[in-house]
C-alpha cells in the first residue's frame, strides 16, 4: 500500500511540475523596487541627495509604478519599454485606484519623481546589482535597489 502511495504521489508531482509555465517578465535585473537616492541636473552640475526622501520606482513586467512613500505626492503608473540601453517611459496615469486611475496631463506631477516629460526616454548608463543610473539631457538619475 505504501509502495503505491509513493507510486501515486510521485505521478501527481510530475504532472503538477510538467504543466506549470514559468511566466517571467524578460525584465532581468530591472525588475523590482528601486530608491531615488541622487539627482544630477547636468546643464548647472547641481546635486541633490535623495537618501532620505522617499521616492520609489517599482518595475513589474511592463508596468512602473513611481511610488511617494511618504504620502505627499501622488504616485503614478507609467508603460515602459526597455530595449537596448533605452528605457522609454509612456501613457503616464495618476495611480488611484478607490476613482480609477486618470491620465497624467500635468508633467509637474512626475517631476518630482525624475520624469518631465509624458513620454521620455532615458539612456541606461548602468544597471545591475543593486545599483541603476539613467541620464536624460537635462538629468542623471541614481537609484539603489530594495
Amino acid at each position: 500500500m505504501k509502495q503505491y502511495i509513493g507510486i501515486v504521489l510521485l505521478v501527481v508531482c510530475t504532472w503538477l511540475v510538467s504543466s506549470c509555465e514559468l511566466e517571467t517578465s524578460g525584465n532581468g535585473d530591472l525588475d523590482g523596487m528601486w530608491h531615488l537616492v541622487r539627482v544630477d541636473t547636468l546643464s548647472t552640475s547641481g546635486v541633490r541627495q535623495m537618501e532620505q526622501e522617499k521616492i520609489y520606482w517599482l518595475f513589474q513586467l511592463k508596468l512602473l509604478q513611481l511610488e511617494d512613500k511618504s504620502g505627499v505626492r501622488d504616485n503614478l503608473l507609467m508603460r515602459f519599454e526597455h530595449k537596448d540601453n533605452v528605457l522609454r517611459l509612456y501613457d503616464p496615469y495618476i495611480y488611484d485606484r478607490t476613482n480609477g486611475d486618470k491620465p497624467l496631463t500635468d508633467t509637474s506631477l512626475s517631476a518630482p519623481f525624475g520624469v518631465n516629460a509624458l513620454e521620455e526616454s532615458f539612456t541606461v548608463e548602468s544597471l545591475g546589482g543593486d545599483k541603476m543610473v539613467l541620464r536624460t539631457e537635462k538629468l542623471r538619475l541614481s537609484f539603489r535597489k530594495l
